[in-house]
């Protein structure tokens, strides 16, 4: 019949219009991946792969390798709680910060934006220090001392505190030092720390600033959190809301490559990633200095998890998190659980 097209004409029209819109749909699904990315991180040597990244544009590099282009802007900021505002705000799309802050977030947007960890980078002791020239313990402190952390109650120095508070005083003294706390980024608890300028008598502290801390005659350690969480515990974690990890896949996937490429050059090309750590930072703390830290068995680097269950469930314990997780693996996204998180 005039005007109609043969059957085999009509199937392959339909074929090549199925193609068509197959194709249009899979480039609509690699468009809808963002090209930028907003990462807000903290000060210290724990975010040193990081850094790494950002100076040799590893996460750009690694995108574009998988035919995206992507540009990551990176930022310092003071404390978990400007972190945890930043990310909420949809000011940043990554932060990097404290296991504790990152489970406050995890624990209160169960139910709506849910931030989940992404990555561990750092295991670390973290050191509570005194310039109280005859302290022994946390007992010491009085009502005319001031213990500087990053953030009240939210970050990880404020939770190795109130551990250690409950070991020192007994069941229920996990709170006994907390009007004696103060907020300070690292660089200043660190300064008046050691120059003895202000009330601030106590510091609970992070590498490097606790090294340089510790070479000042009169600045003392009390305890670590190894001693008060009973073993080595993930410092600095990354961590996102999940749509963003679930909406970007190729992104996320050039991310992983990239911190895992950034924590072995912290190996491989230890001198290189102090270079470069010096000059993003424009810290002046002492090379020898951070090479000593590197070298330790107690401070590594890595996207695994450790010692992370018995921190949320002292969180619970101290009335910060309502919910008590079974497994590290509630917080912490998908790609990570083959491995051996704990």
């Amino acid at each position: 019949m005039k005007g109609k097209s043969p059957p085999n004409a009509l199937t392959g029209h339909l074929a090549v219009a199925l193609l068509a819109a197959i194709f249009v749909g899979a480039s609509a699904m690699a468009r809808a991946e963002t090209n930028l990315v907003r990462v807000a991180t903290q000060f210290g040597l724990a975010y040193l792969p990081l850094v790494v990244m950002e100076h040799d544009h590893l996460w750009e590099k690694q995108a574009e390798s998988r035919g995206m282009k992507v540009r990551v802007e990176y930022t310092r900021l003071g404390g978990g709680a400007g972190l945890n505002d930043a990310l909420l705000s949809d000011s940043v799309e990554l932060v990097a910060g404290g296991i504790a802050p990152m489970l406050l977030l995890w624990d209160r947007t169960l139910s709506s934006v849910k931030v989940i960890g992404i990555s561990a980078l750092n295991v670390s002791p973290i050191d509570i220090l005194t310039n109280k020239p005859d302290a022994k313990s946390l007992a010491d402190f009085t009502a005319e001392d001031r213990i500087a952390v990053p953030a009240i109650k939210t970050s990880i120095q404020a939770i190795v505190l109130m551990a250690a508070a409950e070991k020192t005083f007994g069941p229920g003294g996990g709170n006994r030092l907390d009007t004696l706390t103060v907020t300070m980024q690292h660089p200043d608890a660190l300064t008046a720390l050691m120059t003895r300028s202000s009330q601030i008598t106590g510091y609970v502290s992070s590498s490097p600033f606790q090294e340089i801390a510790l070479k000042r005659p009169g600045i003392l350690k009390l305890t670590d959190s190894v001693a008060v969480f009973g073993g080595p515990t993930t410092l600095s974690v990354v961590y996102a809301k999940r749509r963003f990890a679930t909406d970007n896949p190729v992104v996320m996937e050039a991310f992983y490559a990239a911190v895992r490429e950034a924590v072995a050059m912290t190996g491989s090309q230890r001198g290189t990633a102090i270079d470069e750590y010096l000059e993003v930072t424009r810290e002046k703390t002492d090379r020898t200095l951070i090479e000593e830290i590197l070298a330790r068995p107690d401070f590594k680097f890595g996207i695994q998890p450790v010692g992370t269950l018995p921190v949320a469930q002292l969180m619970h314990h101290f009335g910060l998190l309502r919910q008590t997780p079974a497994s590290w693996k509630e917080y912490f996204a998908d790609p990570l659980h083959s491995g051996q998180g704990s």
